[in-house]
């Protein structure tokens, strides 16, 4: 098998990753329906949905009941625009360069994950992946919630399928495993790596989890 430079993983600059500040954009006047869903991808990580109450979402953005069902029309639909909305800014821009070759992908890619450790652990308390975080409370009478994290699974594994596929016709990995198997491992991975740190927040040891697994693969 070809070899990677993992040690040029922590190191790697190309991918930035910025979150701007939660409260930078949000007065009365202002409030914009993105703005909104930034405030509540905050507070269903930290809290959970069955936690995250209408009133406790007014109180954290500063608008009244009517601006709120304006953009929503009900908790289970505004969380479901979270759900797009962490997956727009957090996820999708982790994406592998069709013009890189694997082992430039490989490393980006794993660099944007690290940044997006940052990001998680940027509060006093981890927050953990907001996805992972709703698929454990909902349940399949929450339809519209259910279809919509179902359809970011499928999008997040077909991003992670594409650089896994690149690396199989490259060389760099096996193909006694297909890419859908190989994606969901380490998605798998990084959920109950996400999921480890919400009890034991160790940032460093998240980050090497994700670089392990993707060094199994590529064996």
């Amino acid at each position: 098998m070809l070899s990677i430079n993992w040690k040029q993983i922590d190191d790697w600059s190309i991918f930035v990753y910025r979150s701007a500040k939660l409260g930078e954009l949000m007065n009365k006047n202002t409030t914009s329906k993105q703005s909104i869903c930034a405030v509540g991808e905050k507070l269903f990580a930290l809290h959970g949905y069955s936690a995250v109450g209408i009133k406790l979402i007014l109180d954290e953005v500063g608008i009244p009941k009517g601006s709120f069902y304006h953009y929503f029309a009900s908790k289970e639909a505004f969380a479901a625009e979270v759900a797009q909305y962490y997956f727009d800014q957090r996820i999708a821009p982790i994406a592998m360069d069709l013009n890189a070759n694997f082992k430039t992908n490989v490393t980006v890619v794993l660099s944007g994950y690290h940044q997006l450790i940052d990001f998680l652990f940027s509060d006093s308390q981890p927050r953990g992946c907001l996805l992972g975080n709703l698929m454990v409370e909902v349940n399949p009478q929450m339809t519209l919630l259910h279809q919509t994290l179902n359809q970011l699974f499928d999008q997040w594994l077909s991003l992670f399928n594409a650089l896994i596929e690149q690396g199989q016709q490259q060389g760099f990995i096996k193909k006694d495993m297909s890419a859908s198997v190989l994606s969901n491992i380490f998605w798998s991975n990084w959920q109950g790596t996400m999921l480890r740190c919400q009890i034991k927040a160790d940032k460093t040891a998240a980050k090497r989890s994700i670089v392990q697994c993707m060094q199994l693969i590529t064996r």
